[in-house]
């Protein structure tokens, strides 16, 4: 199957787009304006301790304060599985830390050196952390901790003694912990020893430049869009990258040259007439991400709501009806499951997830949904959470949310309905527009009243209110003139006498 990552630029934003057999499968943008904080490390300033919430919040120069628990401050993230280097005992399982041991570990005023785990999101700081990770193609150096670990998406169990044997010379001496990325699968000693030589040297820099500044400040930015997708994403089964930009292919084939020799051969310069994402087909798949609705081929469909605090999915049969109302449920669930798992990766949706599937009567049908649905969201790179469906057909998950999701970064809250996602019908509006026009006479007795609204209201008032618009004007003795302005919203409306 035909992989490939499409690389398109423009003044005003990137995007990244992963296309497997002509599917979209990935996709990701970023802004010069929204760059993400991510993975930035900075020397930031503690305002102030909470020790009730166990966290303190601490100024890194961004405006809002950034917010460092007491988990993230005495352990190590759990992504990985933890195996002890020899000579260093490191038990599994530590103690959970009680929100009261932030007053041992930071005080106000002091400087911390921090690194950014979760984007700032509506009026919430940045999530921070003390344990620093710089990120390579095939290992995360963690220069504050001294553990080995191996990523949990390794699943075979030779490969993982193999680079669990690896880590070790590797780490000998190093006095640092090192985590294996998936990407680190079938690489040699000699590869893991070159990229820690590198990456043991950007930490010196880090450090370098962090004694020699002032809190708050940046000390070291994570890389840009890019970049950062060509060392997490790029794999030996991607057949290609396309680059539409020229400036941006050259500064990839030098970080190729630097970081992944083997990709400089199917790395290439876009400069077709079609546009780079209209040419795959990209461009529409990239518009269905907005909406609500995702049509399925079997002609169901799934909804996709997000609330204040989580995320709805139903999944609706439509216009696919078989004799078997089973069979049906079955059927439309099955495609509805591979397609929820894409959308969630796409939109980039973070937080409580609840899935409503059709109703099915047999266990096994539940059951084989629910093994689709889990093999369908292995390809996700983010951390999962699911539980078993219920006997209603409800699933429930968590998907770890670092960056801002896709609409987030497309969209705002409508300035008309504030976000509720509708807005007030014509006859609603009529009632209201009526209302304020019976004030008006009533404040000040005149002969005439003009009301200025949204042209829907104003068809909807002179045919279906009529005969009360005309009730009104015998019982006040005052003619009512109702005017369509089509620049006006629906929800507006201007009475004047």
């Amino acid at each position: 199957m035909q992989k490939e990552i499409l690389i398109n630029v423009e003044p005003q934003e990137k995007r990244v787009a992963v296309v497997e057999g002509g599917t979209l499968e990935q996709y990701y943008i970023e802004r010069p304006s929204e760059v993400s904080l991510v993975g930035n490390t900075y020397k930031g300033l503690v305002n102030s301790v909470m020790s009730g919430i166990g966290a303190a919040f601490v100024d890194i120069g961004f405006g809002k304060n950034g917010f460092l628990y007491v988990t993230d401050m005495m352990a190590p993230a759990r992504e990985f599985d933890l195996l002890e280097t020899e000579g260093i005992n490191h038990p599994r399982h530590t103690p959970r830390p009680k929100p009261s041991d932030i007053d041992k570990l930071v005080k106000k005023g002091q400087e911390v050196l921090v690194q950014v785990v979760k984007e700032p999101i509506g009026n919430k700081g940045p999530r921070l952390t003390t344990h620093i990770g710089i990120p390579g193609r095939f290992v995360v150096l963690m220069p504050f901790d001294h553990h080995m670990g191996i990523s949990k998406k390794v699943i075979d169990r030779a490969e993982r003694e193999r680079l669990r044997q690896i880590l070790k010379k590797v780490a000998a001496g190093l006095n640092m912990g090192l985590i294996v990325r998936t990407a680190g699968v079938g690489k040699t000693e000699g590869d893991f020893r070159r990229e820690v030589r590198y990456l043991a040297a950007l930490w010196r820099n880090i450090k370098s430049r962090s004694a020699k500044i002032k809190a708050p400040n940046l000390v070291s930015e994570e890389y840009s869009l890019t970049f950062r997708i060509l060392r997490d994403i790029f794999t030996e089964d991607v057949t290609r990258v396309l680059v539409d930009n020229r400036d941006e292919y050259k500064k990839l084939m030098h970080f190729a040259n630097n970081m992944m020799p083997s990709m400089k051969r199917k790395l290439m310069f876009y400069q077709e007439k079609t546009t780079l994402f209209d040419s795959r087909g990209i461009e529409k798949e990239v518009e269905k991400l907005y909406n609500k609705k995702i049509a399925l081929k079997c002609g169901g469909y799934v909804f996709i709501e997000e609330t204040e605090g989580l995320i709805a999915i139903d999944v609706n049969s439509g216009s696919f009806n078989k004799k078997h109302m089973e069979e049906t449920a079955f059927k439309v669930n099955t495609e509805a499951a591979i397609e929820i798992a894409r959308q969630i990766r796409l939109r980039d949706i973070g937080g409580i997830v609840i899935i409503d599937f059709i109703d099915m009567m047999r266990d096994k049908h539940r059951r084989d949904i629910f093994d689709t649905l889990m093999n369908a969201i292995k390809k996700d790179r983010a951390k999962i959470n699911i539980l078993k469906m219920s006997e209603f057909g409800i699933v429930q998950m968590t998907r770890q949310r670092i960056r801002r999701g896709v609409s987030k970064v497309s969209y705002k809250d409508c300035p008309y309905c504030r976000g509720r996602g509708s807005v007030k019908s014509a006859a609603t509006m009529a009632i209201e527009v009526l209302r304020a026009v019976k004030k008006q006479i009533e404040k000040a007795k005149v002969k005439e009243v003009r009301a200025y609204v949204h042209p829907e209201v104003a068809n909807y008032m002179l045919n279906e209110d009529r005969p009360a618009i005309a009730k009104l004007e015998v019982f006040y003795k005052t003619r009512i003139v109702i005017i369509a302005e089509p620049d006006m919203h629906i929800e507006n409306f201007r009475i004047e006498k």
